[in-house]
């Protein structure tokens, strides 16, 4: 099976990889005479040693300017001085030099300057569920983030694939699961082949089922339809809410075995929004145990992000030591062979234990 060619500037010079489990941050606060320039792999500074660092870009982000879409997400700096910088080299797309009007492609990879932080630890166990020539899936841990971003770089699934077997721009991210989120992660071999993925996502072609583990006794199956939009009440800018005009969101879920005070669901997300299945069972009284932001109380959430340990009483508040939501399967049209594939990720140990915790059955043949 051979990919569709896909063209790449070696004229650029690569960009530079971390040698220990380190973590970058965008070098966004750095004075232009601290930059060391498009030729150079590495400066020391105050602020540490200055490498490249990258982030890929979702089919959500796909068709907007690059200035634009830097103004919106890192809205420190104005639009105008994104374009500068990225006329200057300083942001690139796949290792070339760019301009800002540049329209941001799914599966693009975005590098920047970076300095490097103190990275957190990860499981990385996450074994292979499904492979061939076009694609990779993997079932994912529950505390790995897809991707670099924020204080993980290295410790991210794309980059510890790469590091360990696949190398550097072998597989694309077509679609993403939150770091706490475990199950099944699709990539793909070629840019091709995370477009036609990316166009099945776009137009709902794509089947998602998920397993949750939620507070109190959901009775029956239910469609869930209420529109999600930013969350204006909450301390935390990302969070998403039921928003009076939002975004039409919609997820059915079925109720698949009761345990002392929780019910294991099965969720089908029938539109695709941030957070969509975590925000719409927390709006039915039924939020997801161990979710710190949309869980019993988004303080554990502040907490955890300002660097504060949560206690083990915490923990116990919570149910759990992440988010128990977990992508068990994956419909999709294969991009080579257009025949049906379904995919599943079996639950990991941490989950069958919750489900023994609880009392909860569960039966596919895994647990």
């Amino acid at each position: 099976m051979t990919p569709p060619e896909e063209k790449c500037d070696e004229t650029r010079p690569p960009v530079g990889r971390l040698d220990s489990g380190e973590a970058v941050q965008p070098d966004l606060e750095m004075e232009a005479e601290q930059l060391p320039g498009p030729d150079d792999d590495e400066l020391r500074t105050m602020a540490g040693w200055v490498r490249w660092g990258c982030t890929q870009i979702d089919p959500a982000d796909a068709g907007e300017r690059l200035d634009r879409y830097l103004a919106r997400r890192f809205t420190y700096r104005s639009r105008t001085d994104w374009a500068q910088k990225i006329r200057e080299g300083r942001i690139r797309i796949d290792e070339r030099i760019i301009r800002p009007s540049y329209l941001l492609k799914t599966g693009d990879m975005l590098q920047y300057r970076a300095r490097l932080l103190p990275e957190p630890e990860v499981d990385a166990d996450c074994p292979t569920v499904y492979e061939d020539d076009a694609l990779l899936a993997v079932n994912k841990s529950g505390n790995i983030p897809v991707h670099p971003a924020g204080r993980y770089f290295r410790n991210s699934l794309l980059l510890q694939l790469e590091e360990h077997k696949y190398g550097r721009g072998i597989l694309h991210i077509v679609h993403r699961l939150d770091r706490e989120t475990s199950g099944v992660i699709l990539f793909t071999k070629s840019s091709a082949w995370a477009r036609e993925l990316s166009f099945q996502f776009e137009n709902r072609k794509i089947e998602k089922t998920y397993l949750a583990v939620v507070w109190g006794h959901l009775e029956n199956e239910r469609l869930i339809d209420l529109p999600l939009g930013q969350n204006g009440q909450s301390k935390v800018r990302k969070a998403v809410g039921i928003v009076p005009g939002g975004r039409p969101s919609r997820t059915q879920v079925r109720p698949l075995s009761y345990g002392e005070k929780v019910t294991l669901v099965e969720a089908r997300p029938l539109t695709g929004r941030l957070h969509q299945i975590r925000v719409h069972l927390r709006a039915i009284g039924h939020p997801i145990l161990g979710d710190k932001l949309y869980g019993k109380d988004e303080e554990y959430f502040l907490k955890f992000l300002g660097g504060t340990p949560l206690s083990e009483e915490d923990y116990e508040d919570l149910g759990f030591r992440r988010q128990a939501l977990h992508a068990w399967k994956i419909s999709i049209e294969h991009p080579v062979s257009k025949e049906l594939l379904e995919i599943t990720a079996p639950p990991n140990s941490e989950l069958k234990a919750l489900f023994e915790k609880f009392k909860l059955e569960f039966k596919d043949g895994s647990s």
